[in-house]
């Protein structure tokens, strides 16, 4: 399916177009006919999506183990199961990339459709800043939508988005909690049927941007990641990370590298847009991690509106029932592992810009109302045919803290036949932010981070 068949189909089945004068949505809504985030609060007509309601609860006789959350719906069977020989049938509610892998697997391939949780629940503290940004004219965005201001920092920046990148800066925000989370990160990729470990490493990332109340954090950085590998044992101790920022016109992503043979902290501007991420065996940019990160400078986006979507959703069962032996089959993720959900969600359409390099042409992004995350990711080449598709898979990780979880994804790379899935170990949440000097490139190479 070309980019041109399929962009056509999805703007004539829109459910909620961008707001006009007459209707437009106002900070007083959030909380009555909106959620305090500004997802809409009523369920869909057809009572597949519901009403919001808070959120999930601990449920009863459930508690967060070491690291991992049991799955709050183990006793649910699915309500829909599509394969290739239905997919047309749900083609409104279908990604590109989604229509692609079950018509080119029609042997192996399904989606097994659950009944939609609204689950997203976020602290006291963001949603009042998330408030407070709706109607505070200093939280904006700068540089023609590449920057935003400091004055958002707390909540989400725009409960209220007016076009595409405020959108994508809710997305590259997304709450994940206060103060940092780390994880055993475990990256496979798939290469015609092989599967190949890259690496396994301790990862630990951080929003300072939601961190307004720790005295030595630059409130200039929107957040950092950084990470060092325990296996294989040729690569193990080297170490990566970056930092980005909220203006990043003024301030480029800070990256680094350490290699174990050279002993040495270099910089590594090359980390970044369409430069191929040897960690993941090649298929992953680096301004695909996480589906998108990095500086939105080469592309126009475009708000296409609202859709209902069916989107990866409470995949508690892909990211620890399942193993990496279960779910990685040869050409896909294995399907039984994976748990979709009816929601509705942004739609972004990024377009290279004239003059510009990268390799891929267009990419739309379907982002989750609730969460900001929970997405899917589609791109198309120069040629109009697809390039990559990705999905990114949540968990709320209730407890405490109580508040959505979106570090596990999977891309596809339709040119090279071979697909990666990343992120799939226990994620601790940190009681305090990370000390200051422990996020220091030179401390973290040596080993001496926690």
């Amino acid at each position: 399916m070309t980019l041109n068949t399929y962009a056509t189909g999805l703007l004539a089945v829109l459910l909620v177009g961008t707001a006009t004068a007459d209707n437009s949505p106002m900070p007083s809504d959030l909380g009555g006919k909106l959620t305090r985030f500004g997802a809409i609060a009523a369920g869909s007509a057809d009572g597949n999506i519901p009403a919001y309601a808070g959120g999930l609860k601990v449920p009863a006789g459930l508690q967060p183990g070491d690291g991992f959350w049991p799955n709050p719906f183990a006793d649910e069977q699915p309500r829909l199961r599509i394969d290739a020989s239905n997919a047309q049938q749900y083609a409104e509610q279908l990604s590109a990339g989604q229509m692609k892998l079950l018509k080119d697997n029609p042997q192996s391939y399904f989606m097994e459709v659950y009944p939609t949780h609204r689950t997203a629940a976020f602290p006291e503290a963001f949603l009042a800043a998330t408030e407070r940004n709706a109607s505070n004219p200093e939280c904006k965005s700068l540089n023609q939508g590449l920057s935003l201001a400091e004055a958002c920092r707390g909540g989400l920046p725009f409960p209220l988005p007016k076009d595409g990148q405020q959108v994508m800066w809710n997305y590259i925000l997304n709450y994940q909690g206060v103060n940092g989370w780390d994880w055993n990160h475990s990256a496979y990729v798939v290469n015609q049927g092989h599967v190949t470990l890259t690496n396994t490493n301790r990862a630990t990332g951080e929003k300072p941007y939601y961190q307004i109340d720790v005295a030595d954090r630059d409130p200039g950085i929107a957040q950092r990641i950084w990470s060092r590998i325990i296996a294989p044992a040729r690569t193990a101790g080297q170490a990566s990370g970056y930092w980005d920022y909220l203006d990043p016109v003024a301030n480029a992503r800070s990256a680094w590298s350490y290699s174990t043979g050279q002993r040495r902290v270099r910089k590594a501007p090359e980390f970044a847009y369409d430069t191929p991420n040897s960690a993941f065996g090649g298929v992953s940019f680096y301004d695909e991690i996480f589906l998108f990160s990095g500086k939105m400078d080469r592309f126009d986006w475009k708000l296409l509106g609202k859709q209902e979507m069916l989107i990866p959703y409470s995949n508690y069962d892909l990211k620890w029932k399942c193993d990496m032996a279960t779910k990685l089959m040869d050409k896909h993720i294995n399907p039984a592992c994976e748990r979709w959900e009816l929601h509705r969600v942004w739609v972004v359409e990024a377009t290279r810009k004239e003059g510009v390099r990268h390799a891929q042409k267009t990419r739309r992004y379907y982002i989750d109302e609730d969460t900001y995350g929970a997405a899917l990711y589609d791109a198309w080449d120069d040629s109009g045919e697809m390039f990559r598709a990705g999905a990114q898979y949540n968990i709320q990780a209730y407890g405490i803290p109580n508040n959505p979880q979106n570090d596990a994804y999977s891309l596809y790379d339709f040119t090279r036949h071979q697909y990666g899935m990343f992120g799939n170990g226990p994620t601790r949440y940190r009681q305090a932010p990370v000390a200051e000097r422990e996020a220091n490139p030179q401390t973290i190479a040596s080993g001496q981070a926690r």
